[in-house]
């Protein structure tokens, strides 16, 4: 994978911590700051680490696989695709009657929850022979950024629909799973 797709591939990982980070954004908070800096670090810290244990639960099955390697990345980053696509319309508002605070515990779901699809990217990552640890640090990286900048923008605009964004994420998720089998 080139660095334009590994960069690519983790704005579309990102989504999901964006749009959690917009939806805490529109909500009232005693501590905004504090809650978007621990936002974007447990997102950030789990887009990291995820892709590292894909890719290496991918390389003790590497040597039975290889042959098919690209073709079973591809598979993966379509599935991930569709996935991404339909849960973009299942999206619930959050209720925002109170002030909210985030708890570790709540953190530490957030930052699973929007990493999973991390895991199997890093699997693809290493089926690819990328260079895992730079491109899980990019994406790691540009979680955190792009948390940041979801809650920035939630704080800012009560009207954003952050479904939009998984809906493109999915579909170059889509043509990336179809780069991968096709060429």
């Amino acid at each position: 994978m080139s660095l334009y797709e590994v960069i690519c591939l983790a704005i579309i990982l990102s989504a999901d911590a964006f749009c959690v980070s917009l939806s805490y954004g529109l909500c009232p908070s005693a501590n905004p700051k504090k809650i978007c800096i621990k936002i974007a670090f447990g997102t950030g810290l789990f887009q990291f680490l995820m892709p590292l244990a894909g890719a290496y639960c991918a390389s003790f099955l590497f040597e039975f696989i290889e042959n098919y390697a690209q073709y079973i990345a591809g598979i993966i980053f379509i599935i991930l695709g569709i996935k991404l696509f339909i849960e973009s319309y299942k999206k619930d508002s959050l209720d925002c009657a109170d002030k909210i605070d985030i708890s570790w515990k709540i953190l530490l779901s957030i930052s699973v929850a929007t990493s999973i699809d991390a895991l199997a990217a890093g699997s693809s990552l290493y089926l690819l022979k990328a260079p895992v640890f730079i491109s899980s640090s990019i994406i790691g990286f540009i979680t955190f950024i792009n948390s940041v900048a979801g809650f920035c923008i939630g704080k800012f605009s009560k009207k954003y629909t952050p479904d939009i964004l998984e809906k493109i994420g999915s579909i170059l998720l889509i043509l990336l799973g179809l780069k991968s089998i096709l060429l």
